[in-house]
């Protein structure tokens, strides 16, 4: 299942906000670029995506530098901000820090320091302690940005899990601390205004604009605050993604994130498996057969490498096992039933950083991806899926199957470049599940015979549409032979005759015999294996 169901809801449902989290290490910012990125490019939305995690790894991810204002990682209608939440904590504690300042300032006896100064120094005190707050604090921040009406779809990186459950519980926590410190707040002003009588000195001015800051402080901190328990918590605009990996640890820590998010009331709508050994690793059975051709050798194959391959194939199909005994676990899951599907992800050769690799990585998240999108950036998954040589059109090859004797050109080898363009034969039949053949060449003085697929090679010279004779006969033999068979020449030209000299290589070396030493014919005649040759070539001779 993949993210195609997502993408649906984006174009036809209220779509508004996109949360990726999970636990660290896992791909997390990885798949939520990729996500922004699909959705700029197939939904054609206005896209804003936001990190909130305190490591940032978007500016990583794009290979651009982002701050906390929106930026364009040049990628058609998305715009990426990096907001740090401990720079944005830090200002909002100055904020505070400056009001008792300047309270402190007007303090003129004893109780005013039992008084408000002390409730902001303890208020101070406890909102920089509280788990989440930084977080909270820079969604809040990019609160304008999602306001603003210039995107449609926002997508947040967030921090690792144990951030985001504690995200969850903290608009309730803060809440509570916010309406304490307005209940202080608002006693002590009216204890100072009405005893103190404060209001026409210098002093009184101060108060009250201290008073004004505190309740913009509070008001704006309880507005935003609401916002973003409001957001989480939509059950129409907002969807939840949860990026993990196929190992216990990840699965476990899954599991418990989706119990919290269904708790907190906020919608969940996929799990992202990531780095998967897909289905080209060997089996158990495979395995097994490469390990005891290993151990019996084999005088074609270099030996060290060949340990060297099996070393890599046990890891690979160790890996495939671990993943898929934790991939059922995860489906079993109570919390899964819940949500629209598990996208499974493969585990790439290549290093998913930069645009055109974030878009490759994209691609591999739907399935019905758009002819549009499949030319824009073909995908480099895996050893065995496709590459660049595979998107080379071989016209040839399409109404061509190879077999012995035809003279191809090679081309689109990357990791043996040194064969492209060369001719060779091919001398090895079509073996149909690898889709390769023998094609001998002759390179730096050598005869090699090389395993190529079809797509590597490229018809030049068809050896049965070519006159047979003119294959079996040797250079130096070929005037005075022709001269003595040109009624054979004849035969061996017809179609049904060389179809059947191709067929078996019986036939084939008797009539290089034959046409080598006429008089060799008569010992053909007694050969009960020769007579289906010589009975259609009887039928077919004119006399």
């Amino acid at each position: 299942m993949a993210l195609d169901s997502l993408l649906q809801s984006i174009q036809t449902r209220n779509l508004k906000f996109i949360f990726v989290g999970g636990k660290g290490g896992v791909g997390k910012t990885t798949s939520s670029s990729a996500i922004a990125t699909l959705i700029a490019n197939h939904c054609n939305k206005r896209v804003l995506l936001v990190s909130t995690d305190p490591a940032h790894s978007l500016s990583d991810a794009f290979r651009c530098q982002f701050s906390n204002e929106p930026s364009s990682p040049d990628i058609k209608n998305l715009d990426v901000m990096e907001v740090n939440p401990a720079e944005i904590m830090e200002k909002e504690l100055q904020k505070w820090a400056r009001l008792m300042k300047d309270l402190e300032d007007t303090q003129q006896s004893a109780e005013d320091h039992d008084g408000m100064v002390h409730k902001l120094q303890t208020f101070h005190e406890w909102l920089s302690g509280i788990p989440g707050i930084d977080e909270a604090t820079a969604l809040s921040s990019a609160i304008t940005h999602i306001e603003s009406n210039k995107y449609d779809i926002i997508v947040f990186d967030t921090a690792p899990t144990g951030h985001t459950i504690k995200l969850l519980g903290m608009p309730h926590v803060l809440q509570k601390g916010l309406d304490k410190l307005q209940s202080w707040q608002s006693t002590l002003w009216n204890y100072w205004e009405v005893l103190k009588g404060f209001t026409g000195s210098s002093n009184g001015k101060k108060r009250m604009d201290a008073k004004e800051s505190i309740a913009k402080l509070l008001s704006d901190y309880k507005a935003n605050i609401e916002k973003v328990a409001c957001m989480l918590t939509d059950q129409n605009r907002t969807r939840f993604i949860v990026v993990c990996i196929a190992e216990y640890l990840s699965i476990s820590e899954t599991q418990r994130l989706l119990n919290e998010l269904k708790r907190n009331k906020v919608k969940a709508s996929h799990v992202i498996v990531n780095q998967l050994v897909v289905e080209n690793a060997l089996s158990t059975t495979e395995l097994e057969e490469l390990e005891g051709l290993a151990e019996v050798g084999t005088l074609q194959l270099n030996q060290r490498l060949l340990a060297k391959t099996v070393h890599a194939c046990r890891l690979t199909t160790a890996r495939k096992g671990i993943q898929e005994k934790y991939l059922s676990m995860l489906k079993s899951f109570e919390e899964v039933e819940d949500i629209e599907g598990i996208c499974e992800l493969p585990l790439l050769a290549e290093e998913v950083t930069g645009k055109e690799a974030l878009v490759r990585f994209a691609h591999c998240m739907i399935e019905n991806l758009p002819d549009v999108l499949k030319e824009a950036a073909p995908l480099n998954v895996n050893a065995g899926s496709l590459n660049k040589s595979e998107a080379v059109s071989n016209n040839a090859s399409k109404h061509w199957s190879p077999c012995r004797g035809d003279t191809v050109r090679i081309f689109g080898l990357e990791k043996s470049s040194q064969y492209n363009d060369l001719e060779g034969t091919i001398v090895g039949a079509l073996d149909p599940e690898t889709n390769r053949c023998g094609v001998q060449i002759e390179y730096q003085g050598t005869v090699k015979t090389l395993a190529l697929q079809t797509k590597n090679i490229e018809l030049l010279h068809n050896a049965k549409k070519t006159k047979l004779i003119d294959d079996i006969i040797p250079p130096a033999a070929a005037t005075s032979v022709k001269q003595n068979v040109s009624k054979t020449r004849d035969l061996l030209n017809d179609p049904e005759i060389v179809s059947l000299i191709d067929s078996n290589p019986k036939f084939r070396a008797a009539v290089e015999d034959v046409l080598k030493n006429p008089m060799n014919f008569v010992k053909y005649l007694a050969d009960p294996e020769m007579s289906p040759l010589i009975s259609k070539a009887m039928s077919k001779l004119k006399f």
